[in-house]
């Protein structure tokens, strides 16, 4: 009963073949223009780095998971609030638009853990958020051998907007396959959710290491940044590709 009514004020009656629903709250998107070449070449085999209007991006977002339920099983307590971390980039294959996922950062070790069976790309880190009416902060330290470390305060301005279609905003959102490489294979996943709707932001990087595999004098221009409240998502089952 309670994931058909989440189903319904998701606006989404019948969605097909899915493993896992999720909400993410407070997203936070940077979205960095960078050097096609450079990008190019951080790509496993099997993808394509998709590009607009000849211009390649990476983004970074940020976001609070305050639901995950796994189909036909019991609610998860322990996994809420989570938080979570992306890094991505825009590819093809075989004709179908997605991301890329380099890393996928969170403050739940058994998520990791888990995320061992299915191969996709978590890592731990200390992370925290603090909200303060529509002000908002994030932080996250991962150590080790990759380490990272994430610093922002962000806040969303002007009115809240669906992206038109062919526009850079919609290329940069509208993503529904996920792709992760592990121990030479490529994995994919599907995900599905209606339109994003979002607000432009303002964001204060205080720290930014998440990119660190490309250095400063590739990443140029203007970054795209964008804010959502709230996404109810549904994600399929991750298989093993190629």
């Amino acid at each position: 009963m309670i994931i058909k009514k989440t189903i319904q004020k998701a606006g989404m009656h019948h969605p097909s073949s899915w493993v896992l629903l999720q909400k993410w709250e407070h997203l936070l998107f940077i979205h960095l223009p960078v050097s096609r070449d450079a990008l190019a070449a951080q790509l496993p085999k099997g993808v394509e780095l998709d590009t607009y209007d000849g211009q390649a991006w990476i983004s970074i977002v940020a976001f609070k998971v305050s639901k995950n339920r796994f189909r036909y099983l019991p609610g998860t307590p322990f996994l809420r609030p989570m938080l979570q971390l992306n890094v991505r980039t825009y590819v093809k294959r075989n004709g179908e638009r997605g991301v890329y996922f380099f890393t996928m950062d969170t403050n739940k070790f058994v998520v990791v853990l888990g995320a061992k069976i299915v191969h996709a790309p978590f890592l731990h880190a200390d992370m925290k958020m603090e909200t303060s009416a529509d002000a908002y902060y994030l932080e996250s330290s991962r150590r080790g051998e990759v380490a990272a470390k994430f610093q922002a305060s962000y806040t969303p301005v002007e009115a809240a907007f669906y992206p038109e279609k062919e526009s850079l905003d919609y290329w940069l959102l509208e993503r529904y396959i996920f792709w992760s490489y592990k121990k030479d294979s490529l994995y994919r996943g599907d995900i599905q959710h209606k339109q994003w709707q979002v607000q432009n932001a303002e964001v204060t990087i205080e720290k930014q290491t998440m990119v660190s595999f490309l250095s400063k004098e590739l990443l140029g221009g203007n970054p795209v940044i964008h804010y959502s409240r709230s996404k109810v998502a549904f994600n399929g089952m991750i298989r093993r590709v190629e």
